[in-house]
């Protein structure tokens, strides 16, 4: 389980640098454009989001799968390498024969955001670097490289964050912009195919072997990648279907996306083939237990981490975008509703046990929930004259993802046999949830009684709030022999022999 937590924390490090450039690029472009061409910023970023998993295919999902399976992983490499380019490709084409009538589409009565052509152009080499870099990735990572793969991660988030902030510098145009973070995906790509080559080499050959396997894996994975994707997205479509171009501005930057989740996307890329290895030899009893390992070292991050920035949510965007964004503060609150959930991880177990239809029909349901929610909330709410009509997508959203995680669960239950109180160490989650309370908002009410600046209430908040989460944590047995545990995993040698 060492091994695993210093892995996860590499492959973490790199997407976490990444999540936090791109929440970079996002206040840098608050602060230099307006909201209508922020909007078309922000809607071209949507797109891509939606539609790079899509293109993706399950193609990381299923090298991460098979990699510990096949003896011959460089034709694996090669293979899953060849489909991930082709799909790329194939997107690179679609987004610029018909990315314009895809939002002139989404935009509704409106038509597509003005100037809309030239920033679209400019971010497809973007785009098209993202799918056919993903399964590369995942090769390194299941090659036992996670640190090169951080590197990559790390070394293309200062890239984003310099473009954006040559383009507030010197007052480039949003298309300037895009085409700068253009030239960094392509760069990374670059990289990663150096690095991938370094570690199969050159030997591998085409054959036929294994490709219908790949093929007939991904194909449920992709169509569950492509709900999640649509499902992640679907608010925020319903936004720009909706209303203005100064909301979907507003809401889309208040979306903020907590680095927690990019931590559970190492979780499961490290998780899958552990558990596809284990759940192979039958070893069931193993599975239970990584998986609650996984479970109470995530909520010693997640659950604390929500209960401040809950109390801290109008410092943050105070401090993270202008002004004028103070309609995002409440976005931002309702998104981290959703944040104790990440205290687990539901759909490597299904994907690891092969059972990825499952994950299919979570993801399905979710979409369809969600949608038909944001509808209907949008609708209400505009009817009945209220000023908080743009929240129902972001409430639909939170609701739905409850719904599905319950789904998920009782799936896993089901596949594993575990009753409801095996499935989650439920007595430490209420504690670690009443300390992280504690500690917020005693932190939340000594700060504000100091005239400070935003940032520098959140840094006396976040250190307040840290070193009281810390005491409470080493008075409580259980979660202080979890913290040292997790201490002692990420860093000491011994915790992997």
């Amino acid at each position: 389980m060492g091994r695993l937590t210093r892995k996860v924390g590499i492959v973490a490090l790199g997407r976490g640098a990444n999540a936090l450039a791109v929440y970079a690029v996002y206040a840098l472009a608050a602060r230099t454009w307006d909201k209508v061409q922020c909007e078309v910023f922000a809607a071209v970023w949507v797109l891509s989001n939606a539609l790079v998993p899509i293109f993706l295919i399950g193609l990381p999902t299923a090298v991460l799968y098979f990699f510990p399976r096949r003896e011959n992983t460089r034709g694996l490499a090669l293979q899953a390498g060849s489909c991930a380019l082709s799909s790329a490709i194939i997107l690179g084409g679609l987004l610029h024969l018909a990315g314009s009538e895809l939002f002139a589409i989404l935009h509704g009565d409106e038509g597509p955001p003005p100037g809309m052509n030239e920033p679209l152009a400019a971010f497809i080499p973007y785009a098209v670097a993202l799918v056919a870099g993903g399964v590369l990735d995942a090769v390194l990572i299941a090659a036992e490289r996670a640190h090169w793969q951080a590197l990559l991660g790390l070394g293309s988030s200062v890239g984003l964050v310099a473009a954006a902030a040559v383009g507030y510098a010197w007052g480039l145009t949003t298309a300037e912009v895009l085409g700068l973070i253009s030239c960094v995906g392509l760069l990374r790509l670059a990289a990663a195919y150096v690095l991938v080559y370094r570690v199969v080499g050159s030997g591998a050959h085409w054959g036929a072997d294994g490709w219908r396997e790949l093929l007939s894996y991904t194909r449920p994975i992709a169509m569950n990648d492509a709900v999640g994707a649509l499902s992640r997205t679907v608010d925020r479509i319903v936004i720009l279907y909706f209303f203005t171009h100064e909301t979907f501005a507003e809401y889309h930057f208040g979306a903020v996306e907590v680095p927690i989740s990019l931590l559970l996307a190492a979780v499961v890329t490290v998780l899958v083939p552990e558990v596809s290895a284990l759940y192979q030899r039958g070893d069931r009893q193993a599975i239970a237990h990584l998986w609650r390992q996984a479970v109470s070292r995530l909520a010693l991050i997640a659950l604390p981490l929500f209960c401040f920035l809950f109390a801290f949510a109008d410092v943050f965007i105070a401090w993270y975008l202008p002004a004028e964004y103070a309609a995002s503060t409440w976005v931002f609150r309702i998104f981290l509703l959703s944040l104790p959930l990440r205290c687990a991880v539901y759909n490597p177990l299904l994907v690891g046990m092969g059972k990825a239809s499952w994950a299919l029909w979570g993801s399905l349901f979710d979409l369809a929930f969600n949608a038909a929610l944001s509808v209907g909330l949008v609708l209400w709410l505009t009817q009945s004259g209220s000023a908080w009509a743009y929240l129902g997508p972001a409430i639909a959203t939170v609701v739905a993802t409850y719904a599905q995680v319950a789904f998920l669960v009782g799936a896993i239950a089901i596949h594993l046999r575990w009753t409801w109180s095996e499935l989650l160490p439920w007595s430490g989650l209420v504690r670690l949830a009443l300390i992280g309370l504690v500690a917020s908002g005693a932190s939340r009410w000594v700060s504000q009684w100091l005239e400070l600046g935003a940032m520098m209430q959140l840094c006396l908040g976040g250190t307040l709030c840290a070193l009281a989460t810390l005491a409470l944590l080493g008075a409580d047995p259980h979660h202080r022999h979890a913290l040292r545990s997790l201490i002692s995993a990420l860093y000491s040698s011994k915790a992997a022999r």
